[in-house]
């Protein structure tokens, strides 16, 4: 899987969408340190303007039916969330259907979108906005209640870029697992 990395971008999701209208080869992940535009479930805004979180986005076309995938992203949060608790020794649990939490406080939201033509999904991407180690009083003051990060609970001290190595990981392990991979 090819990997696109900048610096600041309005959305890594809308990057994916724009590479696979360019007609870039699949799959492929775009992360990002802040993005200006980053988004939620239901339109909401993702905030994401602090460099030491995680921001990345998967472009690839699964083999299922509209009706098969639309459980990905609670997928992957189940997924997610047994990983970097045994990788992290800490207590994470899923907010169906793609939330994740720790502490009672929303830590990672997962976004899956797609483009359907003729009842077939013919492009996706998985968004994961995670929290990590980003100072949360820099948070908009709305979010300091609802939200915390990974550093702020796990024992030792974490990067971004070690919770990354770990989410490329299983992003692959999840799209050649459910065979989401589509050769193009």
């Amino acid at each position: 899987m090819e990997i696109f990395r900048h610096d600041n971008i309005d959305s890594t999701s809308s990057e994916c969408f724009r590479k696979f209208d360019r007609g870039d080869i699949l799959p492929f992940a775009v992360i990002a340190k802040t993005q200006a535009q980053g988004r939620g479930q239901f339109g909401r805004t993702w905030y994401s303007a602090d460099g030491q979180n995680l921001y990345v986005s998967f472009g690839f076309v699964p083999r299922q039916t509209p009706q098969q995938f639309q459980n990905f992203s609670t997928i992957v949060a189940e997924n997610l969330v047994e990983c970097l608790a045994n990788k992290l020794n800490m207590a994470l649990q899923v907010k169906p259907p793609n939330d994740i939490y720790c502490a009672g406080k929303k830590v990672c939201g997962i976004l899956t979108e797609s483009r359907i033509l003729h009842g077939r999904i013919i492009f996706a991407v998985t968004g994961i906005g995670l929290n990590v180690a980003g100072d949360l009083s820099k948070f908009p003051k709305e979010l300091r209640s609802k939200a915390t990060t990974l550093g702020e609970h796990c024992k030792k001290i974490i990067s971004p870029a070690e919770i990354e190595a770990y989410v490329l990981l299983l992003m692959q392990q999840l799209m050649e697992k459910y065979k989401f991979l589509e050769k193009i």
